[in-house]
């Protein structure tokens, strides 16, 4: 009967409350501010440790309407110690957009700032083709040499003053999504000097989305420090893409026989490894294959250096199943290919795919590796 006592009482034993401050703060930045403001009813020593957490999280998914959420965000801005931050992350809910404007959000962006803080992520869940959309120069039109090394936008237009020479400069990751872009012939990331690790997903120019003409709609990424690159459904007339120092290409285009993911340049000496994911309509895909196959050729052509090279079963190789036939026929650009990855059983893929990456590699013997994804 002791030993149960005790057992019970070991498991109900504050854990938590003996560790150092810094170690609760930290444990307590990985909640959403909400539930960590709430640890302050546990006990004395827990009353202010929210005010010390280094990082912010508001969520209005967890308000039932927006006003609240606006006066519980300004009201946790006030009460927090002017302690520096780590991380700061706003969501917007589109399903509860009831009087919301953009002074909340601009003053969680210049709070964030402030405070320098290196991570921040504003997320808006209207689509892109609602008049609700946050303009990237009514948040951010302000803001000059700020020391922000990661920003993560969410739902935006972004406008004349996306790429501002005076905004950015200390910038290392950057992920736009869901984003479009205004203008014909673009260099949106030629004032982010320091850029590692760029991520465009869902990325469209105005022309295109908005007007449906995507025939002038340009973009380049030139000369940066990128190391990596991940291009998800991004819809241009053509891409130009010159980076000297890229070790990692993502490429994932979910409409493959539109012909949004167009390529004039690819010149990338050092990439170390592409992901390739193409999915489409096979039906539409095995009409246009004739107007398809240049650009897939030109394609790989891009991806020459590439020393491993991955392709999914669910996408990629039923799409360059189709292109079998001519690629039999057409030398493989991959002459330092040493892994092809193939998420995919043995069976899936058709010999002539993979003799078509392998028949030129300079290695002794290149490596097949199928892996399978779980469900």
């Amino acid at each position: 009967m002791n030993k149960k006592r005790k057992a019970g009482k070991e498991r109900r034993r504050d854990r938590l409350t003996p560790l150092p401050e810094h170690i609760i703060h930290h444990i307590l930045s990985f909640l959403d501010t909400r539930s960590a403001v709430q640890t302050s009813v546990l006990s004395r020593s827990w009353r202010s440790a929210w005010k010390y957490v280094p990082a912010l999280h508001f969520n209005q998914y967890s308000f039932q309407h927006y006003s609240s959420f606006h006066l519980y965000v300004r009201k946790v801005l006030s009460l927090r110690h002017p302690l520096n931050l780590s991380t700061v992350k706003f969501v917007d809910d589109e399903c509860r957009s009831d009087g919301r404007d953009d002074s909340l959000v601009i003053r969680v962006i210049q709070y964030a700032l402030s405070h320098d803080a290196q991570h921040l992520v504003i997320y808006h869940g209207n689509d892109i083709t609602s008049a609700d959309i946050y303009r990237f120069s009514d948040l951010f039109g302000s803001i000059s040499n700020c020391d922000l090394k990661v920003l993560v936008l969410d739902g935006f237009d972004l406008d004349s003053g996306f790429g501002s020479p005076h905004g950015f400069r200390m910038l290392t990751n950057l992920i736009l999504e869901a984003c479009m872009v205004a203008g014909q012939d673009l260099e949106p990331f030629s004032n982010f000097p320091c850029l590692q690790h760029l991520v465009l997903s869902d990325f469209h120019s105005y022309e295109s989305f908005c007007r449906g003409d995507e025939r002038n709609c340009s973009m380049k990424i030139y000369g940066l420090e990128l190391l990596s690159l991940k291009l998800h459904t991004v819809c241009f007339s053509s891409i130009d893409i010159d980076v000297p120092k890229l070790e990692f290409l993502s490429i994932w285009d979910d409409e493959v026989e539109m012909g949004y993911l167009s390529f004039s340049n690819l010149s990338l000496p050092s990439l170390q490894h592409a992901d390739i994911r193409l999915h489409g309509d096979l039906d539409c895909i095995e009409e246009t294959k004739e107007y398809m196959m240049p650009q897939l050729i030109y394609l790989f052509q891009g991806l020459h250096n590439a020393k491993s090279l991955k392709l999914y079963e669910d996408t990629t190789i039923p799409v360059l199943s189709k292109f079998c036939g001519y690629l039999e026929d057409e030398p493989s650009p991959f002459q330092r290919l040493e892994s092809l990855i193939l998420d995919s059983e043995a069976e899936s893929v058709p010999y002539e795919l993979i003799n078509y990456f392998l028949k030129e590699s300079s290695c002794a013997s290149p490596n097949i590796q199928y892996i399978s994804t779980p469900g």
